[in-house]
């Protein structure tokens, strides 16, 4: 008999997967789609055969949770990470300049760096610095735009466009006028607050569904299985205090625990028939709105980039093609048979994403133009929209995000959309995942068996 079953196989269904086999239960982890990872998840490229995200990940050196997880699931060196932080920012026309932290300094390499960012006025810099350091904690209800406002020459216009923004539309997937400050926060403190390699970015070398791949064979090792293909129409209360769990195809499965590690909305639906104020409770973290992104895959006969990573930086006046960052792809899954993989992606793209295909690879292809990256003509392209790719948080939903609990001993949530301090990234959703199998090893002395 199994002991739990978890629902959903992205990041957060997989750490609550792994945490409670770990701890001695037989676990069942079914996943309706036919790939791992949830929203961060890849497939191989139907033409080509290259392994395509739906959307770019960036791994973060502070991530110590989604790396431990990568570390059991024995797919951490799948992961290259930085040394320090490296990043190459260009501007429109091509002009470039770079923000290098050595990580061997450790907490003086960020500071070296930025002392060394010329491309930043002097007093933004000097600005910024201390802000990493010391700034306070935003006043509740604020957005960023409102928080940056506060900080004086830490946020003036120069650092707002090479370091703020792009750091908000990266990690919370929205617009700073929108962005919930607390979430920016949080990331500054996690990543800017320790030392260089905290903030050193991880890149996959694999699609990132592989990165998550061998959950069923560490689940057998316990005795649990995992599913792909396993759709859930409902779950409900059985004998005993038990739950039911009723997939699409009729059958039925009672186990003492189950983890929702889905959408809010989704969660809501497969509870709202047995337990309304269960779906009551659900209501506002299934009301918030969410935000897209767009990658574009672009394959060329020759190299474009000359880092692997690329920050696309918007002009003085607001506006340009759209895109916030450039990949090269093919550094890191090797390029084939002479084809060069560049992505670009679009954060909070809503204007992108309602737009045709076509539409949106002549979009990928003018900003590499405008960017002085490349003009040659693509060997193949491909569109990714991921419309819902993160909650939208603005100041105020910000505060929906429920616990993991339910007020049902047997039944837990999990997802990046669960109370966090942190953006709706991979992180937020291990971090919940392991908070879930938490609760519910609290009822068993720590084990399940």
């Amino acid at each position: 008999m199994n002991d739990a079953i978890v629902i959903g196989g992205g990041w957060a269904g997989v750490a609550a997967s792994v945490a409670l086999s770990d701890a001695g239960a037989r676990v069942t982890l079914l996943e309706a789609r036919r790939t791992w990872g949830g929203r961060a998840t890849s497939w191989p490229d139907p033409r080509l055969g290259d392994p395509v995200d739906n959307g770019q990940h960036v791994f973060l050196g502070c991530y110590a949770k989604t790396r431990a997880l990568l570390a059991r699931l024995g797919t951490a060196s799948l992961v290259a990470f930085q040394d320090g932080l490296d990043l190459e920012y260009r501007e429109l026309g091509g002009r470039t300049s770079r923000l290098t932290a050595p990580g061997a300094l450790g907490r003086a390499g960020l500071a070296l760096g930025l002392a060394c960012w010329t491309r930043i006025p002097l007093g933004e810099r000097i600005g910024l610095a201390r802000a990493l350091v010391s700034a306070p904690p935003p006043p509740p209800g604020a957005t960023v735009e409102r928080w940056l406002d506060t900080l004086g020459a830490a946020a003036g216009p120069t650092v707002r466009r090479f370091f703020w923004h792009p750091l908000t539309e990266a990690a919370i997937n929205e617009t700073p006028d929108r962005a919930p400050a607390a979430l920016l926060f949080s990331t500054v403190v996690n990543a800017f607050r320790g030392t260089a390699s905290d903030a050193a970015l991880g890149l996959a070398s694999v699609g990132l569904g592989e990165l998550v791949a061998p959950v069923g064979a560490v689940l057998a090792a316990r005795g649990g299985q995992a599913f792909l293909g396993h759709a859930v129409a409902a779950v409900g209360p059985a004998a005993d205090g038990a739950q039911r769990v009723t997939l699409e195809d009729g059958r039925t499965f009672d186990v003492p625990h189950v983890v929702l590690a889905v959408p809010a909305a989704e969660a809501r639906e497969l509870v709202a028939a047995a337990w309304p104020d269960i779906a009551r409770s659900l209501d506002a973290a299934a009301a918030v709105p969410s935000a897209p992104i767009v990658t574009v895959t672009l394959w060329f006969d020759r190299p474009v980039l000359t880092a692997p990573v690329v920050g696309l930086v918007a002009p003085p006046a607001g506006g340009g093609p759209g895109f916030h960052w450039a990949f090269d792809r093919s550094a890191l899954v090797g390029a084939r048979d002479g084809r060069h993989a560049i992505t670009v992606v679009a954060s909070a793209a809503r204007t992108l994403v309602a737009q045709p295909v076509a539409r949106v690879v002549e979009a990928a292809r003018a900003t590499l133009s405008a960017y002085d990256l490349t003009t040659a003509t693509p060997l193949d392209a491909r569109v990714v929209k991921e419309p819902r790719a993160t909650p939208s948080y603005d100041a105020v939903s910000v505060g929906a995000r429920p616990a993991v609990t339910t007020g049902r001993p047997g039944l837990v949530v999990a997802g990046d959309w669960t109370a966090s301090e942190l953006p709706a990234t991979i992180e937020a959703a291990v971090r919940s995942g392991r908070a879930a199998a938490a609760h519910v090893l609290s009822f068993h002395g720590g084990k399940t068996r």
